[in-house]
């Protein structure tokens, strides 16, 4: 591996976490890492809201007392959403310096002197890749990376660590539940081009002892789920303590904690915990620890201890609490970390109805990797779904970004009343962009209601065309991904949803896109809010569709799971990143006559053929080469998340009233709504096998006629459909590559 050594020329910008617990001692943090700055060009302080006041006037304290610091720029940064590795990330991606030193919320104060040189570019290492004290190697077995005299390859390092700027991903990283996404980084960075190394540890070779029996990695190891744990020891110490060599700890030692979590849930009345004890006494059911500690803003006496706790008794099961007696709720972040110190826990997941600003405070991932989730007081009595979620889906809860996106022309009164719907519907604390696309020929009525609309669930944005483009245009440039964890929700103005299809949407985006590896698959490409009551794609016409009655017909144990499908929903449906941007180039492709001719059959025996005017006639295609699904609902009696009310449009022609109505019938369906009497046994989206969203293995498979087919033959027939098509005689290597799947190869065969 080559060398980078920096030039005189290169910079580096340090990203400092400042943290409720380091803001006391900011300023010596800042002098640790001004005391070696002669490649140092900025540092940026991630801070949070709470404390911004506060980092502003240490920042101004520091520089009456160290004087200016030259040509380094004191930088503070809000830390606004996510947790502190996916910030850190992102204010870094902002930068422009040649390397980024990302450091935790200590500095570089408990780091030895030669590393902090080393970590600032004063040493000759190799940075081509990340240099750091801490790191892990993957191989059989996780293993700890202790420093020797030497610089040790490793998988991925944590935090101080530096690295160039050009290595960041474009993508965002999915964050684990221990080593959030700086594995994640390593690994996209320890290419077979950088002999697969995802950094290098560094270090003095005398070490009395490795980092990995040091209470920084202990509280890492503690805290880990089935991994397998080797430490590597320094030759030195090997020599004189040959036992220690292969300390080992699996799976099944007592020194690790078991797979289930712990979760501490914060609540403001005991109405709350109440409301929101289907969830909980599911998840203490599960086998995970619930801890609950209620603030009560009426009383000013300190912190109570174990003494105070109180039991709710319900029938399922009982809740024991803690009441936090607090002056005003301003006092509540401050007596909340009192109380979690002195009773020395340590959750994997806190649920809060805290404000933004104050649950900031619980922002721990410098001691324990915490997920803070805040819930809105007004959503905890519809939250009995969050109970069948695992840990590894709530430690992901902040991953997914759903955007949504309205399709609308000229019919203000269906436009009005989706907009209603998503309005009023249940968000559980996430921010939601919204995207409302308007067509060059909208009538002013709808203008006048877009520009009237306000939208307080996130940001909104209108977009509108200046020459009309038609359904197919509008609907494919109406959203395009941003990242890997960025979702679409498509909805054309005559749908209507539930209140509780983002519920719906989160719960299944959380198992099949970021639950078990088992369970995540690259052939699902989105999530339909409808069921299926008419199946529209067989040659013979339209026919009715009952998927509760197919799969009992067919001998399913449970024939109310919900299942797959090849038929991509226009009538609400959440599509994922990679497919669409695949999608985006197979169209590009499709129409432009580059692989074939534009009235070319791709799909044999289906209706879509003649819908030359429909975007999903080209994303059939594409399912079907691909041998892709997506996941519907079942629930009983044609429940669904949205409907549609067939308005006359683009698709839908203007006919007598008598036809319209019978033909509507078709598709209206009754909309799963949220419960009249909150003391509920539940909201109906757990009305599935189990209680909970099956294993993947588990979902029936239906092809575009709504027959029963697997995953292997799905994939086979496309693969023969592709072969005759394009003549190609390797199979497809590269996932959502349409250069691969089409065969466009130059004569050299390098794909063009």
């Amino acid at each position: 591996m080559s060398e980078l050594l920096p030039s005189h020329s290169a910079r580096i910008t340090a990203v400092l976490p400042v943290t409720p617990l380091s803001i006391s001692s900011l300023n010596a943090e800042i002098s640790s890492i001004l005391e070696h700055s002669t490649y140092l060009d900025q540092v940026v302080l991630l801070t949070p809201p709470t404390l911004l006041l506060q980092a502003k006037q240490s920042i101004r304290t520091f520089l009456g007392t160290w004087g200016t610091s030259g040509h380094v720029e004191l930088t503070v940064s809000p830390w606004l959403t996510g947790t502190q590795d996916v910030a850190s990330l992102r204010a870094a991606r902002q930068t422009t310096s040649d390397f980024v030193l990302f450091l935790d919320d200590s500095g570089l104060q408990q780091t030895e002197y030669h590393i902090r040189e080393a970590l600032l570019l004063l040493e000759p290492f190799s940075t081509t890749v990340p240099i750091g004290p801490y790191g892990f190697s993957d191989g059989q077995s996780l293993t700890c990376i202790s420093s020797s005299e030497m610089p040790q390859p490793a998988t991925f390092l944590i935090p101080p660590f530096v690295m160039p700027s050009t290595l960041f991903p474009s993508d965002d990283l999915k964050e684990e539940t221990i080593f959030g996404i700086w594995r994640a980084l390593g690994e996209s960075i320890a290419t077979p081009q950088r002999d697969s190394i995802g950094g290098f540890v560094i270090g003095p070779n005398n070490v009395s002892a490795p980092w990995c029996r040091s209470n920084k990695a202990g509280s890492i190891i503690e805290t880990t789920e089935g991994y397998s744990f080797n430490i590597v020891l320094d030759p030195t110490e090997q020599r004189s303590d040959q036992d220690a060599t292969n300390e080992t700890c699996d799976a099944d030692s007592d020194f690790l904690r078991p797979a289930l979590g712990s979760f501490l849930l914060v609540f403001s009345t005991l109405t709350d915990l109440h409301n929101f004890s289907p969830a909980a006494c599911r998840l203490q059911r599960d086998g995970h620890n619930v801890h609950v500690l209620l603030y009560d803003e009426g009383l000013c006496s300190p912190p109570q201890t174990s003494a105070d706790t109180k039991s709710l008794v319900l029938a399922s099961c009982k809740l024991e609490y803690s009441v936090l007696p607090v002056g005003s709720e301003t006092e509540v972040p401050t007596s909340l970390e009192e109380w979690i110190q002195c009773h020395s826990l340590s959750a994997d997941v806190i649920l809060t109805t805290l404000s933004e600003e104050e649950r900031f405070y619980l922002h721990m991932r410098s001691e324990n990797g915490s997920t803070v989730i805040h819930i809105p007081s007004s959503d905890l009595p519809f939250c009995d779904w969050m109970g069948s979620l695992t840990l590894q889906e709530y430690k992901s809860w902040h991953l997914p970004h759903v955007d949504i996106s309205v399709i609308t022309n000229d019919r203000p009164r269906s436009l009005s009343r989706l907009l209603a719907s998503l309005s009023t519907a249940r968000y559980f604390g996430d921010s939601i962009d919204l995207r409302v696309n308007i067509e060059q020929t909208a009538d002013l009525e709808t203008l006048k209601m877009v520009d009237a609309f306000e939208w307080t669930h996130g940001r909104m944005f209108l977009h509108r065309r200046v020459i009309h483009g038609g359904l197919l245009t509008a609907v494919v440039e109406s959203w395009y991904p941003r990242s890997n964890h960025s979702y679409g929700l498509i909805l054309e103005d005559d749908v209507e949803l539930s209140p509780l299809f983002y519920a719906w949407v989160k719960l299944a985006l959380l198992r099949y896109r970021y639950g078990r590896r088992d369970d995540v698959s690259p052939r699902l490409f989105g999530i339909s809010l409808y069921q299926q009551k008419n199946l529209e794609l067989r040659p013979e016409g339209r026919h009715p569709f009952n998927a509760r009655n197919t799969f009992s017909a067919a001998g399913f144990v449970n024939p109310h799971t919900p299942y797959l499908s090849q038929i991509p929903c226009s009538w609400g449906a959440v599509y994922f990143p990679e497919h669409w941007r695949e999608f985006h180039s197979y169209l590009s492709f499709r129409l432009s006559e580059y692989a074939w001719d534009v009235d070319q059959i791709v799909v044999p025996g289906v209706r879509s053929n003649k819908w030359t005017r429909s975007w999903k006639k080209y994303f059939i295609e594409l399912v079907y080469l691909r041998g892709y699904v997506m996941l519907y609902p079942n629930y009983a009696d044609y429940v669904s998340l949205s409907t549609n009310h067939l308005e006359v449009g683009s698709h839908v022609k203007d006919v007598p009233s008598e036809v319209y109505l019978r033909k509507k019938k078709l598709f209206l369906l009754p909309l799963m709504q949220l419960p009249e009497d909150k003391a509920f046994a539940g909201t109906g989206l757990l009305d599935l096998p189990d209680a909970r969203l099956p294993q993947w293995s588990d979902l029936p498979s239906l092809d575009l006629l709504g027959l029963s087919a697997g995953e292997d033959e799905l994939m086979e027939r496309g693969k023969v459909r592709r072969a005759e098509l394009t003549d190609c005689a390797y199979a497809v290597h590269i996932d959502h590559d349409i250069r691969d799947l089409l065969c466009l190869y130059d004569q050299s065969s390098e794909f063009v």
